[in-house]
């Protein structure tokens, strides 16, 4: 008959196997304490944690939230490499923990999304960028056209702006040689009507 700690623990595990974005497969024999201790706060560091649970208990908890395929994962003492945040960030913690601590861990392989991953897959994973640089990435992407548009946009506006400021030097000019204009035109008006006025007797002498 299951223990109350055994329950509890199935519970926990039930949890973990729900909630968890990744869980790695990791056989830990071989790690003396200090090396284990190393693993664990580098994987801290990345929002990931480190789990060791018994594998009957495992294998029951796995059956029982419907995830028979875990199973695959448990062969062996298991220790689970998990995180609630960014699935690439664990992966490429231990993976690089391992690399510079040269530290000889067998990793089985992962489950992701419901799916089960190689270890060769579970590699490829931990080379890519963390989802905090991806969307630096992206909204790098975003904003280009954006700051291009906005360039765009600005010229137009410029340009008004000088074609405006132009206008408003002009307008003072033009407004002084305007009674320059109305006097030529009033000069003018004097000469025809002088003209209209000479008598007519000048010419008559000639006639007669």
């Amino acid at each position: 008959m299951p223990t109350t700690r055994s329950v509890s623990e199935v519970e926990d595990l039930k949890t973990l196997f729900t909630d968890a974005r990744v869980l790695i497969s990791t056989d830990y024999r071989g790690l003396s304490v200090t090396e284990m201790n190393a693993l664990r706060a580098a994987l801290r560091k990345n929002g990931a944690r480190y789990r060791i649970s018994k594998n009957t208990l495992s294998r029951l908890a796995a059956d029982e939230i419907g995830k028979p395929e875990m199973k695959d994962l448990i062969d062996g003492p298991v220790g689970w490499v998990y995180t609630m945040d960014d699935p690439s960030g664990a992966a490429k913690s231990l993976v690089e923990h391992l690399d510079d601590a040269r530290v000889e861990m067998e990793i089985r392989g992962a489950l992701m999304d419901g799916n089960i991953l190689t270890t060769a897959q579970l590699v490829a994973l931990a080379k890519l960028p963390s989802r905090d640089v991806l969307l630096a990435m992206l909204m790098g992407q975003m904003n280009a056209p954006v700051r291009g548009l906005a360039t765009v946009l600005a010229g137009p506006v410029r340009g008004l702006a000088v074609v405006l400021q132009r206008i408003s030097e002009l307008a003072p000019a033009a407004t002084e040689e305007e009674p320059a204009i109305e006097k030529e035109e009033s000069d003018s008006s004097v000469d025809d009507s002088e003209a209209e006025e000479k008598p007519e007797g000048e010419g008559g002498e000639d006639e007669a």
